[in-house]
C-alpha cells in the first residue's frame, strides 16, 4: 500500500472518530445540574481545616477568579470540602488552576472546588507523545496515534453508552474488540495481508481467552463483586446490571491490547522475512513465525504480570507489612480475580503466536514446501536458486 493511501486511511479514520464525539449522551442530564468552570485560586484560608496525620478534615476556604463561562473575570468565594480521604481530598495553593461548580443564588455567586485542572498538562503530554510517534514512525506513527484516540472515543461514546442502555456487556465487548482489532491493524499496517494475518491471530486469541474466562470464572467461584464502583452502579441501575457479564467482559478487554500487539509482532516479522526471502516456502515461513513467537511470548506474558503487579503494588506491600498469610492472600476474591485474569490472558497470548504464524504463512506465500538458501536470508548477497539439499 502506498503512503498516499495510508495517509488517506488515517484521515478517514480520524474524521470518523471526530464524528463519533458528537453522538448524544444516553443519560439525559437534568437542567438543574451545576455547571463546571475553570477558576484560578487567588487566595486560600486554611483556618477551618484540621490536619490529622497526612489527611485533612474540614473546609478550605478560597477566593477564586472564574476564567471560563458566562461569569469569566469575576472574583467569588469558593469552598473545598475535606473528608479525611487521601485518595479523594486535595489542597489548593494560590495561583493554581482548578475546576469548580458555580452556584447561583439570591446571595450571589459561589463555587465548590472539584479538583485541579490538569487538562493543560494532559494535552502537553499527549502532544509530546504524538510528536515522538510522527518523528520516529512517520505515517505508521500517525496511524498509531489515530488508533489510540479512536479507541478512547469508541469506548466512551459507543461501548459504555450501549452498556447503559442495557445491551449485553459480553457481546458488546466482543464487538468492541473485533472493531478495534480491525481498525488498529489497518491503521498501523494498512489494508494488506500482513494486517489480515494479525487480525486472524488476534481474533483467535481473543476467542480462546473468552472461552477460558467463562470456564475459570465458574471454577474460581468469582463474580464482579470486586469491580471498582460496582456497588453504586448496581444501586443506580436498580440491581438490573449483570455484574457477572461485566466482569467477564473486563477479562478479555484487559488482555486484548497485548493480544493485538503480539499478533502484529508475528505478522510484521513474517512479512519482513518474506520480503527478504521472496522464495521462502509456506512451511519455512511458518517455522520463522513460530521462532519469533517463542521469543516474544516470554516477555509478553511477563508484561501482563508486571502490569497487574504494578497496579496493586501498594496492596501487596500492605499485605506483607501486615504479615498476612500467603494462603489468605491467594484466596481473597479480588486477588484471585487478578490471578485468573493474568493467567487466562497468558493462555490467549500463547495461542496467538502459532495462530498468527500459521495465518501469515498461508497469506504471505503460495509455496507449500521447499527450502531456501542462506543467501536469500542475508541482505546484500545475490539470491541463488533453491537447493533442496541445503539445510
Amino acid at each position: 500500500m502506498s503512503k498516499r493511501s495510508n495517509w488517506l486511511f488515517c484521515i478517514i479514520m480520524g474524521l470518523l472518530a471526530y464524528a463519533l464525539t458528537f453522538l448524544p449522551n444516553p443519560v439525559i442530564l437534568t437542567s438543574g445540574q451545576v455547571p463546571r468552570e475553570q477558576v484560578i485560586i487567588r487566595s486560600v484560608d486554611n483556618t477551618m481545616s484540621d490536619p490529622i496525620g497526612i489527611v485533612h478534615i474540614g473546609v478550605q476556604q478560597a477566593q477564586v477568579e472564574v476564567s471560563s463561562g458566562p461569569h469569566k473575570g469575576k472574583i467569588i468565594p469558593a469552598s473545598n470540602y475535606l473528608n479525611g480521604a487521601l485518595d479523594k481530598d486535595k489542597l489548593f495553593k494560590e495561583g493554581e488552576r482548578a475546576i469548580a461548580m458555580i452556584h447561583e443564588s439570591s446571595l450571589g455567586l459561589s463555587a465548590t472546588l472539584v479538583d485541579h485542572d490538569r487538562r493543560g498538562m494532559e494535552a502537553l503530554l499527549l502532544g509530546l507523545y504524538a510528536l515522538l510517534l510522527v518523528v520516529f514512525a512517520g505515517v505508521s506513527g500517525v496511524g498509531a496515534l489515530v488508533s489510540m484516540v479512536a479507541t478512547a472515543v469508541i469506548i466512551w461514546k459507543v461501548y459504555i453508552p450501549l452498556l447503559i442502555l442495557g445491551y449485553s456487556p459480553v457481546w458488546t465487548a466482543l464487538l468492541l474488540v473485533m472493531v478495534l482489532t480491525v481498525m488498529i491493524d489497518l491503521l498501523v499496517a494498512g489494508p494488506n495481508r500482513m494486517a489480515l494475518s494479525a487480525m486472524i491471530g488476534s481474533m483467535g486469541g481473543t476467542l480462546i481467552t473468552i472461552l477460558l474466562a467463562v470456564i475459570f470464572i465458574h471454577l474460581f467461584k468469582l463474580d464482579g463483586g470486586g469491580l471498582p464502583y460496582i456497588v453504586p452502579l448496581l444501586s443506580q441501575s436498580g440491581m438490573t446490571f449483570d455484574m457477572n457479564q461485566l466482569f467477564l467482559s473486563t477479562v478479555f478487554i484487559a488482555n486484548s491490547g497485548a493480544v493485538m500487539d503480539l499478533a502484529m509482532d508475528i505478522a510484521a516479522s513474517s512479512s519482513e522475512v518474506k520480503q527478504h526471502a521472496p522464495n521462502i516456502s509456506r512451511l519455512e515461513l511458518m517455522k520463522a513465525g513460530f521462532s519469533v513467537g517463542r521469543t516474544v511470548i516470554g516477555t509478553m506474558t511477563t508484561t501482563l504480570v508486571l502490569a497487574y503487579a504494578g497496579s496493586y503494588l501498594s496492596m501487596l506491600v500492605y499485605f506483607q507489612a501486615q504479615g498476612t498469610p500467603l494462603i489468605d492472600i491467594l484466596n481473597y476474591r479480588f486477588v484471585a480475580s487478578e490471578i485468573m485474569i493474568t493467567l487466562v490472558g497468558c493462555f490467549g497470548l500463547v495461542s496467538v503466536a502459532p495462530l498468527t504464524a500459521l495465518a501469515a504463512s498461508w497469506l504471505l506465500t503460495g509455496k507449500p514446501s521447499g527450502k531456501i538458501t542462506r543467501s536469500e536470508l542475508l541482505p546484500g548477497r545475490t539470491r541463488t536458486a533453491v537447493d533442496p539439499h541445503e539445510a
